[in-house]
């Protein structure tokens, strides 16, 4: 039996086809509404209409503490082309709020597949090769996105009056939030998952 040659070259491809890729956010850092995009990928990345730009930027694990808090969270971002130094002379990112964004290679043209982790800028450092933010460590929410579904504690996913959610009355709004559910007395169903600790979400 002939040696399938492209066995290897196959497997490897597909690897890369599903690997993890990170995006970064910095939002209204000049305070005019403008934001910082960065992608710790070997080339700009596209996702959800808006273009990251590869630069080479990581973070460390989030992880929980005992407490089943998230531990803070630092990124490290090269500095050798002093573009972040300049943007640190200019700009107080101190409060800025920051996101981390895993996507997918192969699930780039799906905007609703995503896992974010978001909070603000506490604190950072700086020297001729890198600049560390320090993101605190009580997350304002953690929204974790996967095809087709949103885990979200007080807000459900599905289209107002639409199938799923059957609402037939004479309301022609509906913010989608549990109280408001209960308001039209139609929280049978209602898709958040009301299980999940206050601020916090799971997979």
């Amino acid at each position: 039996m002939p040696l399938d040659t492209n066995l290897s070259f196959r497997q490897e491809s597909r690897k890369r086809e599903t690997q993890p890729i990170f995006l970064y956010t910095v939002y209204d850092y000049k305070g005019t509404g403008e934001n910082l995009y960065y992608a710790g990928y070997d080339t700009n990345v596209t996702f959800d209409g808006i273009e990251y730009l590869k630069f080479p930027i990581s973070h460390s694990d989030i992880t929980e503490n005992v407490k089943g808090e998230i531990d803070n969270v630092k990124v490290q971002i090269s500095n050798i082309s002093r573009l972040i130094e300049a943007y640190l002379q200019n700009y107080d990112l101190r409060g800025k709020k920051a996101s981390i964004k895993m996507v997918w290679a192969n699930k780039l043209d799906d905007p609703d597949c995503y896992i974010e982790f978001s909070n603000h800028i506490d604190s950072y450092t700086s020297n001729v090769s890198d600049v560390v933010f320090n993101l605190l460590s009580k997350f304002d929410i953690l929204n974790v996105t996967i095809p087709g579904m949103v885990y979200l504690r007080e807000y459900c996913q599905w289209l107002f009056r639409g199938e799923e959610c059957s609402y037939a009355g004479a309301e022609t709004s509906c913010n989608k939030t549990w109280q408001r559910c209960k308001e039209l007395e139609n929280s049978k169903r209602f898709i958040g998952f009301r299980s999940i600790p206050g601020r916090r979400g799971f997979v």
